[in-house]
């Protein structure tokens, strides 16, 4: 089983968190599994060593790359209280819009939370550049963990092995 990035393999991971490992066949044909050689449930059990791996980072980048690979309302909050402070709602609605896409234009937010035009891009400029930041850092811990999953590593990692990584 191999990938060509580490959001690849991420985002796998989140999808095989989710799914029910199920097999089909056919009257008197024979299919051998199709990914990888791997049956449903041994899938399962390697998407779940991905996201163990993610439960072992830090709180806040854990909550970053949860919020950016599902979306889901309690990681987007998690990511959000990890921000500087500024109104919890518009902390929440930022990561909401990194994660997934904004669901308001930045005049209607400024307009609500009582802030300029100017301000708002700033914040969202901020929030969204320590979003990143979190998540790139995120990325590049799993992705020294998961080097044999990967095809393309980045350049930071491209003359690495998996052997090299792990400490005598």
């Amino acid at each position: 089983m191999q990938f060509n990035t580490i959001k690849a393999i991420v985002g796998w991971a989140f999808q095989m968190s989710e799914a029910v490992p199920v097999k089909s066949a056919k009257y008197d044909e024979f299919t051998g599994p199709a990914f990888g050689g791997m049956a449903p449930g041994e899938l399962k059990d390697a998407a779940s060593d991905i996201l163990v791996k993610v439960s072992r980072l830090p709180a806040d980048e854990q909550a970053v790359v949860t919020a950016y690979f599902t979306g889901a309302t309690k990681a987007v909050h998690q990511a959000a209280d990890t921000l500087p402070s500024m109104p919890t709602g518009l902390r929440r609605e930022l990561v909401r819009g990194w994660a997934v896409q904004l669901e308001r234009d930045q005049k209607e937010m400024a307009a609500t939370y009582g802030l300029s035009e100017a301000t708002m891009t700033r914040r969202k400029k901020q929030v969204f550049g320590l979003l990143n930041v979190a998540l790139d850092r995120a990325l590049a811990t799993l992705e020294v963990q998961l080097l044999p999953l990967l095809h393309h590593k980045s350049v930071r990692n491209a003359n690495r092995s998996f052997h090299s990584c792990i400490p005598a």
